[in-house]
């Protein structure tokens, strides 16, 4: 699925050195300039194919750790030591850039076979640094394929198991929900009126007569939002926000974001730690699943709950076809959560 934006890293990760990272399993190596702004190219020098990212930064440019050839945010060559004055840099010398945008935290790359249209844009983090509203980050590495990763994401079922207690407990109550696909993705509407509130999350944020929405959207290529509402005006949403960095390994940001009336500034270093300790649970499950379809490969078998993910699978399948034609789709699915 090349022909999408992807998040690279985030803005505070990049300071005055190199960085390297990997999407859709090709190397790239970023840097700032003299100005700040920030570049990707292909981590790979074209004289000798040593990696640009083992470098460092001087006078705004790359410079190979090899023999010191220097290259600017265009991937151009513009400083060989080696050369005598009227010796010129072979037109042959550059590496490719990408497309960059820094927006809300997060450095993203268009990875595509062509230049982005211009409706084309990374995605946008509703509510960041919006007046009322907080927001923290939580990230990781998982030894998992990205397929997977976003399913565990927006999965209802697992959560009373692997997160028992904290949010939700095992399945106890009907709930009801509503599936429909849209052009960028999949958005699940769930109605849980029969749930008992005896987790954590329930007892602290809803009063004697308040309610719960719960709303969970996936977004191509690799996003995953999930948005709950508590009673009035309480609202705590997030974005997972992945990165295929290879078959078996994808990288996640996760940007929360919240309003709790007075209590939404008070609460942010709870909300930290919720959110590493979620994220820990769901890094052991994947990794342990990971590991089994290595060795055995993947063979699912699905039940009614897991009709989301399935149309989240075709969704993705379709765009990494290049299918154009959106058919919509949409059905009502119950199930014991």
């Amino acid at each position: 699925m090349q022909n999408y934006w992807y998040a690279s890293t985030r803005s505070t990760e990049l300071k005055n050195k190199p960085l390297s990272c990997k999407i859709l399993d090709e190397p790239i190596v970023l840097f700032r300039d003299k100005t700040g702004k920030a570049s990707a190219l292909v981590d790979k020098c074209p004289h000798r194919n040593v990696k640009l990212s083992n470098g460092k930064i001087k006078d705004g440019n790359i410079q190979c750790p090899y023999h010191g050839w220097e290259f600017n945010s265009l991937g151009k060559c513009v400083k060989i030591p080696s050369l005598c004055n009227e010796d010129k840099i072979p037109n042959s010398a550059f590496t490719s850039a990408y497309p960059i945008i820094e927006q809300e935290g997060l450095i993203w790359i268009w990875m595509g076979d062509r230049d982005p249209l211009e409706n084309e844009k990374p995605f946008n983090i509703p509510h960041y640094n919006e007046k009322g509203w907080n927001h923290t980050w939580v990230q990781t590495t998982i030894k998992n394929s990205v397929d997977n990763v976003i399913e565990n994401f927006i999965d209802c079922s697992h959560t009373g198991y692997i997160h028992g207690g904290l949010f939700r407990n095992p399945a106890s109550h009907l709930a009801k929900t509503f599936i429909k696909t849209q052009e960028n993705g999949v958005v699940i509407d769930i109605d849980e009126k029969n749930e008992k509130r005896d987790s954590l999350l329930s007892k602290v944020l809803l009063g004697k007569n308040e309610s719960h929405t719960h709303q969970d959207q996936f977004i191509l290529p690799s996003i995953v939002k999930v948005a709950y509402g508590f009673g009035h005006r309480k609202e705590v949403i997030g974005y997972q926000i992945c990165i295929p960095v290879e078959n078996f390994v994808t990288k996640v940001y996760v940007c929360v974001t919240w309003r709790m009336g007075f209590l939404t500034n008070l609460i942010s270093p709870i909300v930290k730690i919720v959110g590493d300790k979620v994220l820990d649970q769901d890094i052991w499950i994947l990794e342990d699943q990971g590991a089994i379809i290595k060795k055995y490969g993947e063979n699912f078998v699905s039940s009614p709950s897991d009709t989301a993910n399935n149309w989240i699978r075709m969704t993705r399948e379709n765009s990494k076809k290049g299918v154009e034609k959106f058919t919509p789709k949409e059905r009502n699915v119950d199930f014991m959560l």
